[in-house]
């Protein structure tokens, strides 16, 4: 199966990803040097880059520990005894009649489902010459992508015995999870100078609320531990700044700020 041999290579994938991304930045900056202001301004102000690189580094750190301590390397927080309280909760509340529905909605995080709205995206984004926004693009989602499958090999941990769908890789940390919130924020990201001012928060309040709204379809599904979807969303944070932070940068640097 192509994604078993994936998942074998994935750190391999996602660090020539990495080393890619930052040769195609610096080729991109010299392709532009001179040329016409055609790809854009920057979406961040100035005051937000340290806010950016803070949630960086925090959501990395933590993420970095959740792994540690689910597999027996570290102390801290109790994750399996917050789990089983979440599930304990979801058990009590959550009825079987809702599970038809959240099948339905939770394949909006379908890794098919989002692979392919991303190649008409970068598709589009080719055709219009965009190249550092195609580059974001296929950095922030594929790469979102390939460090989950990394750490769901390192970790290997089983998924819930209750499960109301059958899931083949591992729980941790969810691919849901993170690759909607990848997905949407980029969109949200790339969206957000070319929409009218008065619908600019609320597009991306509506992107992001769709993203976590998968996140928590996971756990109701018992497909996922809370702790799992609580780690897609610090992965896809902590990549979504190494990624759009370096674009701001390259956006600011031909902009000449």
């Amino acid at each position: 199966m192509i994604w078993g041999w994936l998942d074998r290579h994935a750190v391999a994938f996602g660090l020539a990803l990495t080393l890619a991304a930052v040769g195609g930045l610096f080729f991109w900056l010299h392709r532009t040097r001179g040329a016409a202001p055609h790809w854009g301004a920057p979406v961040l102000p100035a005051r937000a880059w340290p806010p950016l690189a803070l949630v960086g580094v925090l959501a990395a750190l933590a993420l970095a520990g959740m792994a540690a301590a689910l597999a027996g390397d570290a102390g801290g927080i109790d994750w399996p005894a917050l789990d089983a309280a979440v599930a304990g909760w979801v058990q009590r509340h959550v009825p079987s009649h809702w599970r038809t529905p959240l099948v339905v909605f939770t394949q909006l995080g379908h890794v098919a489902l989002l692979l392919a709205v991303g190649v008409l995206v970068l598709l589009a984004l080719a055709r219009r010459q965009a190249w550092l926004h195609a580059g974001v693009w296929l950095a922030a989602t594929g790469g979102a992508g390939l460090w989950t499958r990394a750490l769901k090999a390192e970790v290997a941990r089983p998924r819930p015995a209750d499960a109301w769908v059958t899931e083949a890789s591992h729980s941790f940390p969810s691919g849901h999870s993170a690759g909607t919130l990848a997905f949407c924020a980029a969109l949200a990201w790339l969206l957000w100078p070319r929409l009218r001012r008065a619908w600019r928060w609320p597009a991306a309040l509506a992107l992001v609320g769709l993203a976590l709204a998968v996140g928590v379809s996971r756990v109701l599904l018992r497909v996922h531990h809370a702790s799992d979807v609580l780690a897609g969303w610090l992965l896809a944070l902590a990549w979504l700044a190494c990624v759009l932070g370096a674009a701001e940068w390259a956006l600011r640097r031909r902009a000449g700020r």
